[in-house]
């Protein structure tokens, strides 16, 4: 057969255009492929679409959890230090028990956490990052009471920590614990009543406090004094 110009141009006529055929829906493709093949091509073509929904899925949740949580007020914020029992401290007499004794709205919380730290020679990274941790909390006003043995007492005494009881305290509330008190010295080196001994009380029980002693005292720039008084006339007055 001759090759002509003529019979190219009738042979390329005749061949099927590729642009011409109908093209499949993305649904169309998917259903002609097995299971793993589906995922397969999904993940290929679109994973960044997905990675990016999944992001935008992530940021909304974070944002909704913050914004939820900025909606409470924290009415009272303590610390345990220094508890060597071996049962793990109890919150629920403080962030249950009493916050029901003070009839608490649904958003005011009450919050409690456990620390350890030690002194001189003994001291560990761990105390040191305790002790800046306590530190930044207390110059942002957000703790309020240290509930510590006599060693960690004494320490944050001797830096004018803690609010005197004595001149803090109402009469009525310095009747319930005036031979609880608990003197140490502060940065001049007097003696002022900066803590309550807690010792054999039922709340310190109930909490498995196992300090030498369970002191508890109020930080001095403190934003929810009353709240801290309160929690000692529900520990001693009932």
């Amino acid at each position: 057969m001759r090759i002509t110009e003529e019979s190219m141009k009738q042979q390329n006529s005749a061949a099927p255009n590729p642009e011409s055929q109908p093209q499949r829906t993305e649904r169309e493709k998917l259903h002609a492929m097995n299971r793993k093949d589906q995922i397969w091509y999904i993940w290929a073509y679109y994973k960044f679409h997905i990675l990016g929904a999944l992001l935008a899925v992530v940021v909304l949740i974070c944002t909704a959890q913050t914004l939820y949580r900025s909606s409470f007020q924290t009415v009272l914020h303590v610390i345990y230090l220094n508890s060597r029992s071996e049962a793990q401290i109890d919150f629920t007499p403080l962030e249950q028990d009493f916050a029901a004794y003070l009839e608490l709205g649904r958003k005011e919380t009450i919050t409690a956490e456990e620390s350890f730290i030690s002194f001189g020679s003994e001291s560990t990274e761990f105390s040191y990052a305790a002790m800046a941790k306590i530190s930044a909390m207390t110059a942002a006003q957000s703790l309020d009471v240290l509930i510590g043995d006599t060693a960690s007492t004494a320490h944050y005494a001797s830096m004018n920590g803690f609010l005197d009881l004595e001149t803090a305290l109402s009469g009525q509330e310095l009747a319930l614990i005036r031979d609880r008190l608990y003197y140490a010295k502060d940065e001049n080196g007097q003696d002022f009543a900066c803590a309550i001994d807690l010792s054999g009380t039922a709340f310190a029980d109930a909490s498995h406090l196992a300090q030498d002693k369970p002191l508890l005292g109020i930080l001095v720039n403190s934003k929810h004094t009353d709240t801290a008084r309160a929690l000692i006339s529900y520990i001693f007055a009932r």
